[in-house]
């Protein structure tokens, strides 16, 4: 019995001490500790550090939606076209006089105390004449803006139709139809007709006439010519 309970002992003094080795310090000095956390409990810890990566791809929409307020900007004013006219040799936006077109006379559009008519008949500020893009989207609409009478800031001045014999002189405002004019080429020689709110422009030795006589042709001619 003794040695039985001798050999007992020794059994368990031989496993304390492989116990202790396998605590020993390893040759860099650290000890060797022996992990007993479950496998299972090293893969739980693992989603945390994959759960953030959508957090940073998250902010590339953001970027993407702000490009479309740097291209906004003022819409253009709308302008009448008048392309047209100008490839038909019909001066625009400069100094002109407008005159009737195959009379064998030198008649122009000239402004005058009693109204606008084409009794001109010399190179003056009163004749000299500007056609201008109309601010509507119609094509081949243009505003007559004697350049004397436009020369300080403000509206300006601007050349309406009338129901009577002669034309008119007035402040020039956004959407007045009688200062709209609508150039209507006659042929491809750079003649026209004038249509206003009343009709087309009839002349009839310089006077405008109401009486549908009249010479409807006219012409641009370079004020500096």
């Amino acid at each position: 019995m003794r040695s039985f309970a001798f050999g007992t002992a020794a059994l368990i003094s031989l496993a304390a001490l492989s116990a202790c080795a396998d605590a020993t310090p390893s040759a860099g000095g650290t000890p060797s500790v022996v992990s007993y956390l479950p496998s299972s409990a090293a893969t739980s810890a693992a989603p945390p550090s994959t759960s953030a990566a959508p957090a940073i791809s998250t902010a590339a929409p953001a970027s993407t939606s702000a490009a479309p307020a740097k291209s906004s900007g003022r819409a253009k004013p709308v302008v009448s076209d008048l392309s047209q006219l100008k490839s038909l040799g019909i001066h625009l936006n400069e100094g002109v006089l407008i005159d009737v077109a195959d009379d064998g006379q030198a008649r122009w559009l000239q402004i005058r105390k009693s109204g606008v008519d084409f009794t001109g008949t010399a190179k003056t500020d009163s004749t000299m004449m500007s056609l201008q893009a109309a601010p509507v989207r119609a094509k081949n609409r243009v505003l007559i803006k004697p350049p004397f009478w436009n020369e300080d800031l403000g509206p300006g001045s601007c050349v309406a139709d009338t129901a009577g014999a002669a034309l008119k002189l007035e402040t020039c405002k956004a959407g007045r139809a009688a200062q709209v004019w609508e150039v209507r080429p006659a042929g491809d020689s750079g003649q026209f007709e004038l249509h206003g709110t009343h009709g087309v422009v009839r002349v009839d030795q310089g006077k405008i006439t109401t009486s549908g006589t009249g010479r409807t042709g006219l012409q641009t001619v370079p004020f500096a010519n």
